[in-house]
């Protein structure tokens, strides 16, 4: 079978890497991918919305299946676009259902149609609209979201009138996140402790194939801006049994139900940001991918061949697997450039990934290769992934490899793996 991974992060070098295990695989191509991906697949200089450049590359190399690691190009329309002009099955949901994740206010109206718990919210598109709204709210904090794709970072927490004022102002008159944040969500706040689950669903049945929390603040001890996550660990250190089958019932169920009811076709990974309070989980976000860097957490752990299980989504066979889990918990830190997420330099000579120990998973996450020499190439730069039965060794294991790598400017937290902020 010849399968090719569409995007160039860490989550699809891991996905490439789970890929990669597959019997079933006879070649793996990634579009355009990095140096980590190399390690197992062929990379192919093609940009990730150049559809046309992507649908030649699949018919000339005759692939099979297409998997789109990335929000943009599932939001684009990937899937029609490639399904309707060749043969090749793309595992990823159609434009139809992009909004899921593609438009916030339309996600929360869906949960508000089929009752899937969530917080409170109100839709704006008016600018004074929106003032005059927060101006009239009796309690604080509150939050504010832009309604398009942020890339992990259009969500705010306003704790008082004139942060609300401030947050408004930047995202629908300066336009911090372009169209994205034209229109914008305002939420209740919600107490609790956040984590996210992971299914595969053929939008009639679902695959529960993981659940991580990640870390989205750029410093210890959950300050500083929100990023697209700094680490991330697996399983979700507080979540019981019981806890998992109430989140199946009150929010995965009801989800797949309220598509099939809409006749909303869905094909692919879909992931819930969820936040477990006084009653109960409830919806932050859908997401129509795996997440980053969660998926870095999630996939080492799973013992299921990925490709037999997009097969059985492909096939409505879904039925008939069983999920099986390695006992080991999973940990990953993210080793970023000094300024991330606001201002950060690129091309900055990395020294040291051949001194890592063979226990140690590395995904490279923005790097480039030049001259045989490997080189900073994004904000997040590598994903070191350890996995132990023990959370605070698997951390002290990475923190311990982290110390042999090297580049100008370089940052991480050194919390990630710590269980103090799991406690509900």
């Amino acid at each position: 079978m010849r399968i090719a991974v569409v995007g160039k992060g860490g989550r699809e070098d891991a996905i490439t890497h789970k890929i990669s295990q597959s019997p079933l695989v006879e070649k793996l191509f990634v579009i355009p991918g990095n140096p980590g991906t190399a390690r197992y697949a062929k990379n192919v200089n093609i940009e990730i919305c150049d559809f046309e450049s992507i649908l030649n590359f699949v018919n000339s190399e005759k692939v099979d299946i297409v998997v789109p690691g990335p929000e943009l190009p599932i939001s684009k329309g990937i899937k029609n676009y490639l399904e309707s002009n060749s043969k090749v099955f793309v595992f990823a949901p159609p434009l139809e259902s992009s909004f899921l994740e593609a438009s916030k206010i339309m996600a929360k109206e869906f949960m508000k149609r089929n009752a899937v718990p969530t917080a409170d919210f109100k839709a704006f598109s008016d600018y004074d609209e929106a003032l005059k709204y927060v101006k009239g709210l009796d309690s604080y904090p509150i939050v504010i979201k832009a309604d398009g794709l942020a890339e992990g970072k259009g969500v705010s927490i306003a704790y008082t009138p004139a942060e609300a004022f401030s947050i408004l102002y930047e995202y629908m008159v300066e336009l911090k996140f372009g169209e994205s944040s034209r229109k914008v969500l305002i939420e209740e706040f919600l107490t609790g402790v956040e984590y996210s689950v992971f299914v595969v669903t053929d939008g009639e049945d679902f695959l529960w194939i993981g659940d991580a929390s990640d870390y989205k603040r750029a410093y210890d001890g959950d300050k500083g801006p929100n990023t697209g996550g700094m680490g991330s660990v697996s399983p979700v250190p507080f979540l019981t049994d019981e806890m998992r089958a109430i989140t199946r019932d009150a929010v995965i169920k009801p989800t797949i139900e309220g598509l099939k009811r809409e006749n909303i076709p869905y094909m692919g990974f879909l992931y819930f940001g969820l936040i477990w309070t006084s009653k109960g989980p409830k919806v932050l976000e859908f997401n129509v991918r795996l997440g980053d860097p969660e998926a870095q957490v999630i996939l080492p752990r799973l013992k299921n061949d990925i490709v037999e299980i997009i097969l059985s989504a492909k096939e409505h066979r879904l039925k008939d697997v069983k999920v099986e889990f390695d006992s080991r918990v999973a940990v990953c830190v993210v080793v970023a450039s000094g300024g991330y997420p606001v201002h950060y330099e690129k091309g900055k000579l990395i020294h040291g990934l051949n001194k890592l120990s063979k226990d140690i998973v590395v995904y490279h996450a923005g790097t480039k290769e030049l001259d045989g020499k490997i080189y900073t190439d994004g904000g997040r730069v590598l994903n070191l992934v350890a996995l132990h039965n023990d959370f605070n060794f698997a951390a002290e294991r990475i923190y311990s490899e982290i110390e042999k790598i090297h580049f100008e400017n370089l940052f991480y937290r050194r919390d990630i793996g710590s269980l103090e902020r799991f406690k509900i």
